[in-house]
């Protein structure tokens, strides 16, 4: 079996695990949405109804009691990510492909990336900052863009915080993702090239750094 072969047989094993949680996802997302139209129905303002909802949503998965099982789509993501980052072009747009009809997965990212932030900042372990980039590359801005910058500004700034300096990192994975933007719009590719000039992370490290002569 040749290195190809293997890992087409390897994505296809992956794709069916994650197409399996995708599933599961938007069942959940279907029925948080019924269960806000009918607060709403009930004659609850439509906010109130969405607060509620939401904060029932993250209490859910914070007690480990909801549907989907988080643990294993994030395992399955570390996985994937790792293999992005050795993969070849063909390969990884195979990657990325994976998620053109798991919407649910796709918009995980964010929060995937949010989770290798934490667990950079907590373990000091550079392999996080490269799979929360991987997670950035695949996602490809095709989820809100402005969702994506504050995940990355909170994966630089975890590096930061501990003494990395992740620019040379957000460049190396510039390299291996698309250099096509979509609808006419900046390319993946650019943004985390750039991510360690663009205004955006210069405003959220001044933030940071006022807020730290606050607290001295």
């Amino acid at each position: 079996m040749t290195e190809r072969t293997l890992f087409e047989d390897r994505l296809v094993k992956i794709d069916r695990r994650l197409a399996r949680l995708d599933a599961r996802y938007v069942e959940w997302n279907w029925e948080l949405a019924e269960q806000q139209k009918e607060l709403v129905d009930s004659g609850m303002d439509y906010w109130r109804a969405l607060s509620i909802v939401q904060a029932q949503r993250e209490e859910s998965i914070k007690s480990g009691n909801c549907p989907v099982d988080f643990d294993a789509l994030n395992a399955l993501l570390d996985e994937l990510c790792a293999i992005y980052l050795e993969a070849d072009r063909r390969q990884r747009t195979a990657i990325r492909s994976l998620f053109d009809d798991k919407r649910s997965a796709l918009k995980h990212l964010h929060a995937y990336i949010g989770r290798t932030a934490r667990l950079l900042e907590s373990s000091r372990g550079r392999k996080w900052l490269r799979l929360g980039l991987a997670a950035a590359s695949i996602a490809d801005r095709r989820v809100d863009w402005r969702d994506l910058l504050v995940c990355l500004g909170d994966l630089y700034l975890a590096a930061r915080r501990v003494r990395m300096r992740p620019s040379s990192d957000f460049q190396a994975v510039a390299k291996l993702s698309n250099p096509v933007g979509l609808g006419g719009e900046r390319s993946t590719r650019d943004l985390l090239a750039d991510f360690h000039k663009s205004a955006y992370l210069r405003s959220i490290r001044r933030k940071a750094k006022n807020r730290r002569k606050g607290r001295a």
